[in-house]
């Protein structure tokens, strides 16, 4: 009972809602590509290109301000509020300054997609819903900053509302603009664009109207227009940004899984395509109890509070694993049943695609457990402000060892896609190992919490 009530309960008391918040987050990208889809091939390749781009260069942006979340848990735990204040006013002006090279860089990038050999017609579409969304980026980095001091707070419950807000309008607006429905003009492919920005727009007055209107969150913005005090800018960014980039470095990761899986056939990329579709949805959901795990350990990090960090950081990797697990069941003995949602697996033209994705499908459960707690450590050393570290293992764990391996696994054996998914589970499983090490290290070693503690990595 006492380990329901110190533990378990506290750590699900954040999760369920950022869990069902990345599910959310996710559906709004299914819905575009499902709208897309309908336009036809080069606007779904045009979809594809902008989703591929924008995936990579916006988690950058979401690392580094994620750190706001980290700064301020700590702060909560610790009860400093004029801290917590200061955070959030240079977590603001930091969105700001990183939205001016983000809007140049989306509103200049057709020549580069044409240097990188992109069919032109297919870029003339694409820079129609970049330039529109470039016009969203101000009220995105806005927002995320906002939302990330309110979980850093523990606030997860508010972050969903919005979520759930801000995905409807998505769907709404960029359907409407799509397709003219609803009273709502023609705009053809660049509504979709158009379409997340106007929902942007309003999602993040909403979120800036609620703040000004409940007093215990907009007493955080006190010092917003008022330079002078001591200024958190410097961590933030030396916390966020090897954060921002081992994202990159991850996505960029199943890019590059992606194109050698198109080297090795069509109906090879399209099964590599399910097990990625099924695992990134899966894996939105590990990524929001190591968000809940960050915040949980930074409020009694923050308070002093160290071994019951250290059980919570450990709540959340066996809170993970148990979960994947069960999930894995169903990817072993009903995998054909994931694959019958894309595709008829009694058609004689899907019977090789469909036992291509069965094998992928069965051996992504077995990477799925290990990135999961991969993923749940990460969160936990987030929390100890050790994001150089993390991104060292990152870098190893994907480019030096999973991905030459996969790769010599395929030529040698020719495994059909099996052996790039083999290299990632040994990457998966070597990140875990790593990670485990260098958190009782760092837990075990005399962490205490300072006003600006700083890991060197």
């Amino acid at each position: 009972m006492k380990f329901l009530k110190d533990s378990l309960y506290p750590l699900l008391k954040l999760a369920i809602p950022l869990a069902i918040t990345g599910v959310l987050q996710s559906s709004a990208y299914f819905f575009e590509t499902l709208f897309l889809a309908h336009l036809g091939t080069k606007e779904l390749a045009a979809g594809g290109l902008v989703s591929w781009l924008f995936g990579t260069f916006i988690v950058i942006i979401i690392g580094v301000l994620s750190s706001i979340n980290i700064l301020v848990s700590h702060k909560h735990g610790a009860k400093d509020d004029d801290g917590i204040a200061l955070v959030v006013r240079d977590g603001v002006w930091l969105a700001l300054l990183l939205f001016i090279p983000s809007f140049i860089l989306f509103w200049n990038l057709s020549p580069v997609f044409i240097l990188l050999g992109q069919n032109k017609e297919v870029v003339a579409l694409a820079e129609t819903y970049l330039r529109a969304l470039a016009w969203g980026l101000l009220p995105d980095l806005i927002m995320f900053a906002l939302l990330q001091y309110i979980v850093g707070l523990g606030s997860a419950r508010v972050i969903l509302l919005f979520s759930l807000m801000s995905v409807s309008l998505t769907v709404f607006f960029s359907y409407s603009l799509i397709f003219g429905r609803f009273g709502f003009p023609t705009i053809g492919f660049a509504g979709a664009g158009w379409g997340t920005t106007l929902s942007l727009w309003i999602s993040a007055l909403c979120v800036i109207i609620f703040i000004l209107t409940k007093a215990k969150y907009r007493a955080y913005l006190r010092y917003l227009f008022k330079p002078g005090k001591a200024s958190y800018i410097k961590e933030l960014i030396t916390v966020g940004a090897p954060m921002g980039i081992m994202y990159c470095v991850e996505v960029g990761f199943f890019f590059a899984l992606t194109l050698i899986a198109g080297f090795l056939g069509s109906q090879i990329l399209a099964a590599n395509q399910i097990a990625l579709q099924y695992m990134t949805t899966l894996m939105s959901l590990a990524f929001s109890v190591a968000q809940a795990v960050t915040v949980r350990m930074g409020h009694l990090l923050g308070a002093g509070e160290i071994h019951a960090a250290k059980k919570a950081s450990y709540t959340g990797v066996l809170l993970t694993g148990i979960f994947m697990t069960l999930i894995a069941f169903i990817f072993w003995f009903m995998p054909t049943l994931l694959v019958s949602i894309d595709f008829d697996i009694y058609a004689a033209k899907n019977f090789e695609l469909v036992k291509f994705a069965t094998q992928l499908l069965m051996i992504s459960a077995v990477f799925q457990i290990f990135e999961s707690m991969r993923i749940t450590f990460f969160g936990a050393l987030r929390a100890l402000k050790d994001t150089r570290f993390t991104l060292y293992v990152s870098i190893f764990s994907f480019w030096l060892l999973a991905l030459p391996l996969g790769y010599w696994l395929e030529i040698r054996f020719h495994l059909n896609g099996a052996g790039l998914w083999w290299g990632m589970v040994v990457g998966a499983v070597f990140s875990v190992f790593a990670l485990l090490w260098r958190f009782n290290f760092k837990i075990n070693n005399g962490w205490v919490v300072t006003q600006h503690d700083l890991d060197d990595g």
